[in-house]
């Protein structure tokens, strides 16, 4: 009887972490292929242009929609590709690339985003890869087992 607790935790640890796992493992592909992500919409303050902070005084400031994933994924480059030839690992934070009056109400909710992915390539991106938009919506129950 007094075992059962300990080798309950022990299973449970070991299940969680080859969740982790295979989260970590989890590759996607840049456009044109579709994805969808989970995670929590938030609006972070960037520099703009002119020098998009190498001159904070003059810079401009503005608020971008950034995608805080569930879980981190990774994402294959295309060989070939001038822009979308680069792998990524480990991504945390995605840029979202839509209509702002399609995100401002979402902010700090967690959401599930359908899009298309693609590497940074302009100072306007923030993160190495970002999300071309189709859909957003806040998460339910039955997105639970997307990561």
């Amino acid at each position: 009887m007094t075992y059962r607790l300990p080798i309950l935790i022990f299973i449970l640890l070991a299940v969680s972490h080859l969740d982790a796992v295979a989260q970590e493992r989890r590759w996607l592909s840049y456009e044109p292929e579709t994805v969808e992500l989970r995670g929590r919409l938030i609006l972070q303050w960037k520099y703009g242009p002119p020098n998009y902070g190498e001159e904070p005084k003059t810079d401009s400031k503005g608020r971008v929609p950034m995608l805080v994933l569930t879980a981190p994924v990774n994402v294959r480059g295309t060989p070939g590709d001038a822009i979308n030839g680069e792998s990524v690992r480990g991504i945390r934070r995605i840029q979202l690339v839509s209509d702002p009056a399609t995100y401002r109400h979402l902010a700090g909710k967690d959401v599930v985003v359908k899009g298309t992915l693609f590497h940074a390539h302009t100072g306007h991106h923030y993160t190495d890869v970002l999300i071309t938009v189709s859909s957003l919506e806040v998460a339910t129950k039955r997105h639970k087992k997307l990561k």
